[in-house]
């Protein structure tokens, strides 16, 4: 496994599910449907995967990255601080 990035802020998206928003620093890449796993601040860890990837775009400052989760997982689910980690493509 690889990590990837900490989860700076999730927010849920009625109707689709939440999407979870990387820190700003690391260079990584993510594609739909790649498998990751969660792994919480807390100790908790869930293996599933990314939907899509968006771009979200403010009212003021720069654009930022926003991974679509499956509908299973609830923003409760990833507190601030969340490891992602990316499992074997």
């Amino acid at each position: 496994m690889t990590f990837l990035f900490k989860v700076e802020l999730a927010f849920e998206i009625l109707g689709r599910g939440c999407v979870i928003v990387p820190t700003v620093e690391g260079d990584f890449k993510i594609r739909p449907h790649d498998a990751i796993q969660l792994r919480t601040p807390g100790g908790h860890i869930r293996d599933t995967h990314t939907l899509s990837v968006e771009f979200l775009k403010p009212e003021v400052g720069m654009c930022r990255m926003g991974i679509l989760l499956p509908t299973d997982i609830a923003k409760a689910d990833v507190p601030t601080g969340t490891d992602v980690w990316l499992m074997q493509r």
